[in-house]
């Protein structure tokens, strides 16, 4: 004889898959929407000058220090200086607005770096650009 297959008994605890899909969907959806502060920094772009001409662009400064016979030796504008004092009263003594770079050689310590950036910060120079790489 056939037999019919038996009921099963349905249990009481409700199945959340579905819900917890929809909750997961949610949470994300809310982690990407939140507001994040976004940092901005300012870009002041080159002005033309009088009679609309070009500006006429400048040559910048570049601070060197360079690694040799285990010493860092520093320069400015390929004229060599003994120390970073002697740099810092040229550039002083330098009353050309052109932009300041920092050529570092790959071996240079990096706290000769530091030092460098810490004088010029004394002195209000503003640095454009630090350059590991000749190009």
């Amino acid at each position: 004889m056939l037999e019919l297959p038996k009921v099963k008994t349905q249990s009481m605890a409700a199945d959340l898959t579905a819900l917890l899909d929809v909750l997961f969907i949610v949470l994300v959806f809310l982690l990407l929407s939140v507001a994040v502060k976004v940092n901005v920094m300012e870009v002041s772009l080159p002005t033309v000058g009088d009679n609309n001409a070009p500006v006429i662009e400048q040559q910048p400064k570049v601070i060197s220090l360079i690694y040799e016979q285990n010493k860092v030796k520093f320069a400015l504008n390929d004229q060599p200086f003994s120390t970073l004092e002697h740099v810092i009263a040229a550039l002083e003594h330098d009353l050309n607005s052109a932009p300041t770079f920092i050529a570092v050689d790959k071996q240079v310590p990096s706290e000769y770096l530091v030092q460098t950036l810490a004088a010029l910060s004394k002195q209000n120079i503003t640095i454009a650009n630090i350059l590991t790489e000749r190009k």
